[in-house]
């Protein structure tokens, strides 16, 4: 079957020298908007052909098959090994057609929707193998194409030879880009773990969406990592840019703008990255058929706004004086210019150029560095807010200490004099008065607890404090411990049990300190437990991969519930507080003794049950430094 004259494109003869060539502007296409067309219907029918201008035909987002259409001749090139590329990984399908004297030759399906293994050359992007015929024998090559993400063909006809050495640069560029991308996302990843900053969410998100979106533009995470997947590239495309979206919203939401309208600019963008959250998950769950135009232009068309708005506001922000908005305001401008690039080539306003590619990922590598150094800026800030938060604790903790012992002197005069007063005159005093001198000392001495406590507490968030290690034979020194509580405990009719698992076990730890939390727990179990016994022991264990040693206090008391365990070791925290009630404590206990042990290198954790007594933990090392 001959092909009728009216539908002749463009004829090219073709020399082994003049390979590669670039075939865009050469094509003749039409759209089938109804999708209807068969081959031997554009083989046989008079269609409306028309010329490509473009060194890459440029056809934008469509729900059309779009067919093209070329005529080549060779010399001296009789039946050499050729390969058409087209420099478009994300095709969905390819079908290519040869046609030799009227007959079809060869038909090669390839896209996105082919595996990679199942193409005869498999490869990052679509590489189609031609073979010539006798030299001035032409080649009518037409191919149908089917993009959900636009149409745009690259197409090169040239050597497998030729095309590996072309492709090298472009790969190995790409290649760095990605890495430095992962490089940065691992950055930003540790920075978030270590740091628990909120900041670094939009970081993070931006630099792994901005990764994966690039694998799959480039083609080179088909050929790495999802090659076997049908149409995977595609959707995994889609849904990182959704993703890059939603960072750019995280960022918005971060930036140090001044301003009336900064809440509510901030709430919008919160809606936003909630709706690309949704738009991912849509585009991944969609049937790809139904995948379309009218359904990513809108999108794109947001993200677009999205990236101005943000733009405008990081601009404001930089001129009220902030230095991290001076480097986003900068990343900004790279994002808005390399989206409304692609957006152009998407609703085929611009013609897509062969240096387009590189100037895309030009501006993403310009972009984050403008945005690692916005981290920079942000790190040292914080630094700088650390360092001086640092000066602010340690003047309130001489402060405190300096007014602590300032307090201390009166205090200690009241309940001193108090208790002498009551001693001594006791019979002399009505009940009234001898009630009230009673809370009086009550109150002094829960003062001047109080007070000691907040001096403790000062002097171990103080640069000067340094704990005086020595030996301690813990058989002895726990021995030495139970005869100082024994008393209170025989007060209460309670028993006193200690549980050596071994004599002679030496620790190297600060022996006042350690008692002095060890006092405290012990206080503690007295206070809160009506009946039964207290056990005090300890064991030789492995702490932090060494050998160490674990303390346990037991006791048969109240216990304590489970909403009071989560703040247990927050300052000033008392269960089944009542507003009428005695204090029966400072509510700093147990954050002394915490910090107390962690300075000494130890732990501390515990267990407990509503109505059926505790038991506390405390490990250390044997030799002081060891952990």
């Amino acid at each position: 079957m001959m092909l009728p004259p009216a539908t002749h494109a463009a004829e090219l003869n073709i020399s082994q020298n003049q390979l590669p060539v670039s075939l865009g502007q050469y094509l003749d296409y039409l759209e089938d908007s109804e999708n209807l067309l068969s081959f031997e219907e554009i083989l046989a029918g008079e269609l409306d052909w028309r010329r490509s201008s473009e060194s890459i035909p440029t056809l934008g987002l469509s729900t059309s098959t779009h067919w093209f259409y070329v005529t080549l001749t060779t010399e001296n090139m009789a039946f050499a090994n050729l390969v058409l590329s087209v420099d478009a990984p994300n095709i969905d399908t390819l079908i290519f057609y040869f046609v030799q004297n009227g007959e079809i030759d060869s038909q090669i399906v390839t896209g996105d929707s082919i595996p990679l293994s199942q193409l005869e050359i498999p490869y990052r992007i679509p590489v189609i193998p031609f073979t010539t015929g006798d030299t001035g024998e032409s080649t009518d090559i037409f191919f149908r194409v089917n993009s959900s993400t636009s149409v745009e063909i690259p197409i090169t006809l040239t050597t497998l030879a030729q095309l590996s050495v072309d492709q090298q640069s472009q790969v190995a560029l790409m290649s760095a880009l990605l890495a430095f991308l992962f490089l940065c996302f691992c950055a930003c990843l540790c920075l978030y773990y270590f740091l628990r900053e909120g900041q670094f969410h939009g970081y993070t998100l931006f630099f792994a969406s901005s990764l994966i979106f690039l694998l799959a533009q480039s083609g080179m995470g088909r050929f790495w990592f999802w090659g076997e997947t049908m149409e995977f590239n595609t959707r995994i495309g889609l849904i990182a840019g959704t993703a890059l979206i939603a960072s750019f919203c995280l960022l918005g939401q971060t930036t140090n703008l001044v301003s009336k309208y900064r809440d509510s600019f901030v709430l919008v963008l919160r809606f936003l990255l909630y709706a690309m959250a949704l738009i991912g998950l849509y585009f991944l769950a969609i049937p790809f058929e139904l995948l379309s135009s009218d359904i990513i232009l809108p999108v794109l068309y947001l993200g677009l706004l999205v990236a101005l708005s943000v733009l405008a506001i990081t601009g404001m922000a930089t001129f009220q004086g902030s230095r991290t908005a001076t480097y986003l305001f900068g990343f900004w401008i790279m994002i808005v210019v390399a989206y409304a690039l692609m957006l152009s080539y998407k609703i085929d306003l611009l013609e897509k150029s062969q240096a387009s590619p590189l100037i895309g990922a030009s501006l993403i590598a310009v972009a984050a560095v403008f945005l690692l150094m916005s981290l920079g800026e942000f790190i040292r800030s914080r630094n700088e807010e650390f360092v001086q938060a640092g000066f602010e604790t340690r003047a309130k903790g001489d402060f405190l200490r300096n007014m602590s012992r300032e307090f201390l002197t009166p205090v200690h005069l009241i309940l001193a004099n108090s208790k002498r007063l009551l001693a001594a005159k006791s019979k002399q005093l009505d009940d009234g008065t001898r009630q009230h001198v009673s809370t009086v000392i009550r109150q002094s001495d829960y003062l001047h607890n109080l007070i000691n406590d907040l001096l403790e507490m000062a002097e171990l968030e103080s640069d000067s404090f340094e704990p005086e290690f020595e030996l301690i034979e813990m058989s002895q020194f726990l021995s030495e411990v139970r005869d100082l509580i024994s008393p209170a405990a025989k007060e209460k009719g309670l028993e006193l049990r200690t549980e050596f698992a071994s004599a002679n076990l030496l620790v190297q730890s600060d022996k006042p300190r350690l008692q002095h939390a060890l006092i405290n727990l012990l206080t503690n179990s007295i206070k809160f437990t009506t009946h039964g016994h207290i056990t005090l022991a300890y064991k030789a264990v492995y702490f932090k991969r060494r050998l160490g040693i674990e303390i346990s206090i037991q006791d048969t008391g109240r216990g304590m519930s489970e909403a009071f365990q989560s703040k247990l070791f927050q300052e000033f925290s008392r269960e089944d507080e009542l507003s009428g009630k005695e204090p029966e404590g400072t509510g700093l206990g147990l954050v002394i003794v915490k910090r107390m042990i962690e300075k000494l290198g130890g732990e501390i954790h515990f267990e407990s049950q509503k109505d059926s007594g505790s038991q506390f933990f405390i490990r250390l090392p044997l030799r002081a430094g060891a952990a």
